[in-house]
């Protein structure tokens, strides 16, 4: 997250805190010797939340401009945190995916099988519920199924998708942390055009 990572493959998030953003990397649950187990999607949701409400104490944070973001399962579960809270000021979703049970059992410690703990796991059931803007990007050669779905089944405003022609899984991150950066330094409204998206990849 402090180092450099080459451009194709940059999941540092590190254009934040080079551009000045007070920048936080929450671990959860059970990760990072921290007490709990991992719940898989569930109680994490509530662990990013006391992330902010502790980031929203510090003296030198504006706690109306306080944003979330996420890569991959990061991306998924930052996109459920915006179907559960309006605390924060826009949601950068990379790469989610709209069902948690495709990470498959081996990596999940709930039963995949059951469909009551997929669905409380699963962002496309509570898309409706995101009440803060909220964006998600994916790149052709990623989870695009599953942005496509998602962008499918709902009609919610606040909830854009960005499917990007040119960019992988990975690919996408850096140009577009370096984008949402400049947009979070102007202090003025968050948004994006898909024309204005694409050309970053060109």
């Amino acid at each position: 997250a402090w180092e450099d990572a080459p451009a194709e493959n940059d999941q540092s998030a590190s254009a934040f805190w080079k551009a000045g953003i007070v920048t936080m990397y929450p671990s959860q649950r059970g990760g990072n010797q921290n007490p709990g187990h991992k719940e898989g999607f569930y109680g994490e949701v509530d662990d990013i939340i006391a992330a902010y409400e502790y980031l929203a104490k510090q003296p030198f944070v504006d706690p109306e401009k306080i944003y979330l973001g996420g890569h991959s399962t990061g991306g998924t579960l930052a996109l459920l945190v915006a179907c559960t809270s309006t605390k924060f000021s826009a949601i950068f979703a990379f790469g989610p995916v709209e069902d948690t049970s495709h990470y498959g059992q081996d990596n999940l410690p709930f039963d995949v099988n059951d469909p009551m703990e997929a669905k409380m796991r699963s962002p496309i059931d509570w898309l409706a519920n995101i009440d803060r803007p909220t964006f998600v990007f994916e790149g052709a050669k990623g989870n695009i199924n599953s942005l496509r779905n998602m962008h499918d089944t709902t009609d919610n405003p606040l909830l854009k998708f960005y499917p990007i022609l040119n960019a992988d899984h990975f690919s996408t991150l850096a140009p577009l942390t370096k984008a949402i950066a400049k947009k979070i330094q102007t202090n003025g409204d968050i948004q994006f055009t898909q024309d204005e998206v694409n050309a970053l990849f060109n």
